[in-house]
């Protein structure tokens, strides 16, 4: 046998050493041996990684493949990466411990862990539907070595996102567990400025429901609330999904665009109710389509019905917020500016709040370390700043504007009082007066309005009768029919045209735009009627409204001309009197009572008249009057 040369020989023996050699490199690849993991330990590595599924399915235990090696504290993967990505290791503790387990933070969308080939957990059952909201998942390990395999897959369409240094530890079942306390209560102090202020805002939105319930005149407070609710209920979502997710990570989206795009429709309908401006059709046109948006960038997620909707990048989501947020901001700070400057007092209490909030709001959109804050332990966004001194600023204003209402209204409310006690003074039961059936109802509205009437009885056996309505509301009504009454004392002997002539002498220039329609009628005792009216109805006879001359209202012209008209009143027939609160009297549906119905009822008693009206839908005081020559009288014969 020929011997091998020297050189020849040593070749041989290293390249046997090599074969021999690349299994426990290939090995040691694969094996991560934890040191002190009693501390615990982390595993960066190394690990094997393969790109996409083994060829047994993505449920093989083996992948026959040649992986890369890879650390987690040093890999960075390329942008455009796969899409399914392994990561396979065995964990082996340099010195044994009681009750081991992993610890892995779910740092992707869909992940699942294999422990010695069978699959031990899976990031999608997992029980919290955010990756920011995951907790970390706690796997229990048997002694000895075992194999962990993680499966990480990417969104749709881009890079399975790779765990970070420190994402995957062993150790001690106790510890792993406060490492994971730990990290829910990072997540719960980092929202719990935010949640203390979403409460607030809803606790603000039943402040403000109850104050709209108590005064349904006030909208500012019903537009207000709605605002609180919205921005309060998408603000609490979104620190849910932080939290402890409510709603399934598609909506998440569509609840931010509300929340931030929104929640500006509520604010434009509480400006101009609060400083009483009317939306226009150009308003509601603005408010329908910052409602219209978010639903547009919502959408795309929420469906894959619709390909053809974009769905929105973060970067697409700021430009779209500054360009619907700068409209809003300089409109309604240049509204309540102008406003204020014309005298309106309320816009001038809006405007430092808007001011402050639209400054923040600003900042927060275009300078890119104005957006988040850190205050210790906790964490809150420049949006949470603004909201918080919008709220705290216009705070004060709603409750100085509640104030302020709240006293007008008890003002209005001693006033209406005080009108209602000196009209009940003035309308009294009609007087007896022999030959004479005289009946009377007098039905108010919900205000104090100002319908009056006198009936005075005369010497010769005949009687003055009149009757009137002031317009207005309140107490100025009120002490203007108690004036009329009072001049009808010295004035009940003159002829009816030359009352209402003296009565609106008296009352010219003394009624701040106001006037009063009245009708005078002197009936005999033989049944000759003298009429002179003021703007007022026309009396009816016998079914029939009458023919008379009529004049201007009282108070609107010093020397106005009042004519007499005569009529006749057979015995036995009624002669009917009344306000307009009976012709005006208006059904649910908007039809007004009307002459006709009121000639066809004309011959009825007064009451069946007034409660008729009253019915069909009252609106304004009802007062009738009716006078009837009683046959067989002295005064007949």
């Amino acid at each position: 046998m020929r011997e091998i040369s020297g050189p020849l020989r040593r070749a041989k023996v290293l390249a046997l050493a090599l074969i021999l050699l690349a299994p426990a490199a290939l090995d040691r690849a694969q094996s991560i041996v934890a040191h002190n993991a009693a501390g615990p330990a982390r595993l960066d590595g190394p690990w094997l990684l393969y790109e996409g599924d083994p060829p047994g399915g993505p449920f093989a235990s083996v992948d026959p493949r040649p992986g890369q090696v890879y650390w987690l504290s040093r890999g960075r993967p390329a942008p455009q990466g796969p899409n399914v990505v392994w990561l396979r290791a065995t964990v082996t503790l340099d010195a044994p411990i009681s009750n081991a387990s992993l610890l892995i933070n779910p740092n992707a969308d869909d992940c699942a862990v294999f422990v010695n080939g069978q699959k031990a957990a899976d990031c999608a059952r997992w029980p919290r539907t955010t990756i920011a909201a995951r907790r970390w998942m706690l796997l229990h390990l048997s002694t000895g070595p075992a194999q962990v395999s993680l499966r990480i897959v990417g969104p749709l369409g881009h890079t399975a996102k790779l765990p970070r240094s420190s994402d995957v530890l062993v150790g001690e079942t106790r510890v792993l567990e406060d490492i994971r306390t730990a990290d829910d209560a990072t997540h719960l102090y980092h929202a719990l400025l935010q949640t203390l202020l979403c409460l607030g805002e809803l606790l603000g939105g039943v402040i403000l429901l109850l104050a709209y319930r108590n005064d349904r005149g006030a909208r500012e407070y019903l537009w207000f609330a709605a605002f609180l609710f919205l921005d309060g209920t998408m603000s609490l979502e979104s620190v849910f999904n932080v939290v402890y997710p409510l709603l399934p990570l598609s909506t998440g989206p569509l609840t931010n665009a509300l929340g931030m795009i929104g929640r500006y429709a509520l604010l434009v309908g509480f400006i101009a109710a609060f400083t009483g401006v009317r939306l226009n059709r150009w308003l509601r046109a603005y408010q329908v389509l910052l409602l219209v948006v978010p639903v547009f960038i919502g959408l795309p997620y929420l469906t894959e019905q619709l390909p053809w909707l974009p769905r929105v990048s973060d970067h697409a989501f700021d430009l779209i917020l500054l360009l619907i947020q700068m409209p809003f901001i300089a409109g309604s700070l240049g509204f309540l500016a102008w406003r204020w400057r014309r005298g309106n007092r309320e816009a001038g209490l809006l405007l430092p709040s808007f001011l402050l909030a639209s400054a923040i709001e600003v900042l927060g959109i275009t300078v890119p370390w104005f957006r988040q804050f850190h205050a210790g332990r906790f964490g809150f966004e420049y949006d949470d700043l603004s909201m918080f001194f919008f709220l705290i600023s216009i705070g004060p204003v709603l409750l100085f504007r509640h104030r302020r209402v709240s006293l007008e209204q008890v003002r209005v409310t001693a006033e209406f009082e005080a009108a209602r006690e000196v009209q009940q003074r003035l309308v009294t039961p009609p007087p007896t007066v022999p030959g004479f059936q005289i009946e009377c109802e007098y039905l108010p509205a919900a205000q104090v309005g100002g319908d009056f009437y006198r009936i005075l009885p005369e010497d010769d056996g005949g009687v003055l009768v009149v009757v009137g309505d002031v317009s207005g509301k309140g107490l100025p009504a009120a002490m203007t029919v108690s004036a009329i009454v009072g001049s009808l004392r010295t004035l009940s002997s003159a002829a009816p045209a030359e009352i209402l002539r003296a009565l609106n002498r008296s009352l010219a220039g003394n009624l701040r735009g106001g006037f009063v329609t009245s009708l005078v009628a002197r009936l005999g005792p033989d049944g000759c009627c003298s009429l002179a009216s003021a703007g007022h109805l026309a009396p009816y006879l016998n079914g029939e409204e009458l023919a008379i001359e009529n004049g201007f209202p009282l108070g609107l012209d010093p020397i106005a001309i009042y004519r007499e008209s005569q009529v006749q009143v057979p015995p036995g027939v009624q002669l009917t009197l009344l306000t307009d609160g009976v012709v005006e009297a208006r059904s649910a549906s908007g039809e007004l009572f009307g002459f006709k119905r009121t000639a066809a009822i004309s011959g009825q008693p007064a009451d069946q008249i007034a409660h008729a009206a009253k019915q069909f839908g009252q609106e304004d005081d009802i007062t009738v009057l009716t006078l009837t020559l009683v046959p067989g009288t002295r005064a007949h014969a």
